[in-house]
């Protein structure tokens, strides 16, 4: 697979420019990395596994709430606890176990979630771009792909810009 088209810039209002220069002349699978959480990284084609979030969160409050459920019910009727005639299992009590656990459950599943999709997103991006994030740029892709000549002549203009970090 050939080796993307990069352009480095020290200004993000520069590179969202030359972002939106490129989807007006349909070059629509640019991917930007940068050291901060500028608007422009967000216009462009999100990383490997976002949409994995809430899901992650979901799957972790269930497993959570599941866990909480199958701890208070055990544990009410392991302890032989005087009641006197109330019931065993008294639900508004363990709701605030349930909702600990269910949060816990969230909050460790999208803490872990988050470690292992960056890993897995940062491999999918080359060693140049990584490094030029790591020194404080601005790191603007665009993918070697099928592109129209349109499409192409617009980049090699984009790739000559006089603003951009040589690359």
């Amino acid at each position: 697979m050939p080796e993307p088209s990069m352009i480095l810039f020290d200004d993000p209002h520069h590179a969202e420019d030359v972002v939106r220069r490129l989807r007006e002349c349909g070059v629509d699978d640019v991917h930007v990395t940068s050291p901060a959480a500028y608007p422009v990284t967000e216009e462009t084609k999100p990383p490997f596994g976002w949409r994995l979030f809430g899901l992650l969160a979901l799957t972790g409050g269930l497993t959570g709430l599941a866990t909480a459920i199958a701890l208070v019910v055990h544990g009410s009727e392991t302890v032989p606890l005087i009641v006197g005639g109330k019931a065993v299992l008294a639900w508004p009590a363990f709701s605030v176990v349930m909702f600990e656990l269910t949060m816990l459950g969230a909050g460790v599943a999208n803490f872990l979630g988050v470690i292992v999709l960056s890993a897995v997103a940062r491999r999918g991006l080359p060693k140049r771009a990584r490094m030029a994030a790591a020194e404080g740029h601005i790191a603007v892709l665009i993918p070697a792909g099928e592109h129209s000549a349109e499409q192409r002549e617009e980049i090699r203009r984009v790739l000559e810009d006089e603003h951009g970090v040589a690359a």
